[in-house]
């Protein structure tokens, strides 16, 4: 392990730790949504021994892509997919600090999301290993079917509620989450100030250079609810030379502009003091977790090309995007580019045209 890595997993387990010794978990509540019980849960040194490989930085791989090469462009991916299974990509940095509020001060946590949602299905498989009791606000109906990724929730010891359309809508409103309960709460996809803070060392690893290579100049990354972006920006600060562009995946993109500014504001960062940045529009292929018949084209092509997995929500639109900006001349001969593979591959199963991949 690095230098640097060792330093991060030594700073992650002391923001992670409990505030006093042999300090109880937090009590896990059962309820009809819940088929498993955290009782036999292991002591939180190993709970957290075990999670803290999510924070070292993950391994960074040049594409082996013929668009690229045909372009005269390097591709290089953070493959933030591979730390873990259940708890990959941006969605393990965006939870560690709400993680670590929530051991030190013994509460449960509470957030929302779809029935596909990535944040949830992490924050669940988070809880599980570390004792947390987590309550999921659903937008849907409970007579419904659970979708795979509700199902692992579930079964990772995640209380399920559902709410209606126009009830979550309001999900923004400073009373959303006590309506349905008490619990550290995280907006949707980890959008708060926490959540841009823990992934400073996510953006240090996009913008630092391969031992022996040059730094990347163009950072690329999928865009949700903004965070990410917003938490890169934050973090990595002025930077001559490195340009960085998110890719929003749903409809009204440049909506966008205005929630990373916000996130930006809310912690203590400016528009003065962030990267050289900006959104490519267009990416959505019609809307969030949409995908036509040329995407999932793209998709098997892509990853017969690569050997890199990716998924219809985000990854596979932020490619596509790259894709199309490397067939039309968009990016100058010998840019070095890094992707951020922000993981989410569990959303596969919601798309039986990848099932035979």
């Amino acid at each position: 392990m690095s230098p640097h890595a060792a330093a991060l997993r030594h700073a992650t387990a002391e923001a992670l730790m409990p505030d006093t010794e042999d300090s109880p978990l937090p009590p896990h509540r059962e309820d009809a949504r819940t088929s498993s019980s955290l009782a036999a849960s292991p002591p939180v040194a190993e709970t957290l021994d075990s999670l803290l490989d999510l924070f070292t930085p993950p391994a960074v791989d040049r594409l082996a892509w013929p668009l690229a090469d045909e372009a005269g462009v390097i591709v290089e991916c953070l493959r933030a997919d591979t730390l873990d299974s259940e708890i990959s990509g941006n969605k393990a940095w965006k939870l560690r600090l709400p993680l670590a509020r929530a051991l030190s001060e013994k509460r449960g946590i509470i957030s929302c999301g779809g029935g596909w949602s990535n944040h949830l299905h992490a924050l669940a498989a988070a809880g599980a290993r570390l004792g947390i009791e987590t309550h999921g606000l659903v937008r849907g109906h409970p007579e419904a079917p659970l979708t795979p990724t509700l199902a692992d929730a579930r079964d990772n010891g995640m209380r399920l509620s559902f709410v209606s359309r126009a009830e979550y809508r309001q999900r923004d409103q400073p009373d959303f989450a006590r309506r349905h309960g008490e619990g550290v709460w995280i907006p949707e996809g980890g959008g708060c100030v926490e959540g841009v803070a823990g992934l400073a060392p996510l953006a240090q690893a996009l913008a630092e250079p391969v031992p022996g290579e040059s730094v990347p100049q163009l950072v690329l990354l999928a865009c949700g609810s903004g965070t990410t972006l917003a938490g890169v920006l934050s973090a990595l600060g002025e930077r001559d030379g490195l340009r960085v562009i998110g890719v929003p995946t749903m409809n009204h993109g440049d909506q966008l502009y205005h929630r990373v500014r916000r996130l930006l504001a809310e912690s203590g960062g400016s528009q003065q003091k962030t990267p050289e940045w900006g959104l490519w529009l267009g990416a959505q292929a019609g809307g969030f977790a949409k995908a036509p018949d040329w995407l999932i084209q793209f998709i098997q092509r892509f990853e017969a090309e690569t050997g890199v997995a990716v998924e219809p929500v985000y990854t596979a639109k932020l490619f596509a995007a790259l894709a199309h900006h490397l067939a039309n001349g968009l990016i100058a001969r010998g840019t070095r580019i890094r992707v951020l593979h922000s993981g989410g591959l569990q959303g596969r199963r919601g798309y039986p045209a990848l099932q035979a991949i």
